[in-house]
């Protein structure tokens, strides 16, 4: 699908949006272009991105309390394809994988309150050492927390 044919699809929904049309927007959501990741940053690459996330955040919460393991793993789908994203090896954009990568951080942050929210904490506790050993391990090895990136061009 064309980034340009999705981004209305995807603006007909937020027009219309109810409560029972989730299932349309899961089904936009898993139908996104390869595109809206990169390579290249554009104003409509930067809108859909923004537009895919929200979709997979609302998709998020309106599962939580219906369906737990169905919240989480949107979480882990949304968070996977920021993970692919900033990790791609290819021309993407530095500011894409920046984005992607500021972004994975507050849904690491999300996915674990969300554990500690559950009931059965057993199962979810180690859902979130889990979630924490991986994301620690892709951190250091994109070393994205350091002070200056120069070799990334960015410095915070």
């Amino acid at each position: 699908m064309e980034l340009s044919t999705w981004q209305d699809q995807i603006t007909i929904w937020y027009k219309h949006r109810k409560h029972d049309q989730v299932e349309k927007l899961e089904t936009l959501l898993y139908q996104a272009p390869n595109c809206i990741f990169g390579p290249e940053l554009s104003a409509l690459q930067s809108k859909a991105i923004a537009c895919w996330l929200d979709g997979c955040l609302r998709v998020f919460q309106h599962a939580r309390y219906r369906d737990p393991q169905k919240a989480y793993q949107t979480l882990l789908y949304t968070s996977a394809k920021l993970e692919q994203a900033a990790c791609s090896i290819s021309s993407t954009d530095i500011r894409i994988k920046d984005w992607c990568l500021k972004r994975l951080q507050h849904l690491t942050v999300l996915a674990l309150e969300f554990c500690n929210q559950q009931r059965d904490q057993n199962k979810w506790q180690e859902q979130a050492h889990s979630l924490i050993e991986s994301h620690i391990a892709l951190m250091r090895s994109l070393h994205w927390n350091e002070p200056k990136k120069h070799d990334q061009g960015l410095s915070h």
